[in-house]
């Protein structure tokens, strides 16, 4: 189980409901919030959000990490990646039947250099 899943247990073991608005994390009731639980729910809050997309979209809470890191793609912060790092997230983004996750996915994909056998070159081309 993962920090935010640990957060979102203990949030309904308090009686309290995390819904997400867009980015905000809503807490209901928040009278019954205490203080310190809501610094931590500060803390954990791209998680926390991520968690509950992953579950309204009928992903496994595995899944909801990788939500994030297709934002992440999607902003171009992995633009500059080596290609093994390019590849590992590249697979790990494609099998997630997520639209994020999806587009994310293709985008590394067209980052990702096309692998030269020894001895190939490319093409000469002709300039017209």
């Amino acid at each position: 189980m993962n920090q935010a899943e640990h957060i979102y247990d203990e949030a309904e073991r308090r009686g309290l409901h995390l819904k997400s608005l867009g980015d905000k994390l809503a807490v209901t009731p928040r009278a019954h919030c205490a203080p310190e639980f809501a610094e931590l729910l500060r803390q954990h809050k791209r998680e926390l959000l991520d968690l509950l997309k992953a579950r309204s979209a009928g992903l496994t809470p595995d899944c909801a990490p990788w939500l994030h890191i297709a934002r992440q793609v999607l902003a171009g912060e992995f633009d500059g990646a080596d290609r093994s790092l390019a590849e590992s997230l590249y697979i790990g983004l494609r099998a997630i039947k997520h639209s994020d996750c999806q587009r994310a996915s293709a985008r590394l994909r067209r980052l990702i250099p096309e692998e030269k056998t020894e001895g190939e070159s490319k093409p000469e081309q002709t300039k017209i």
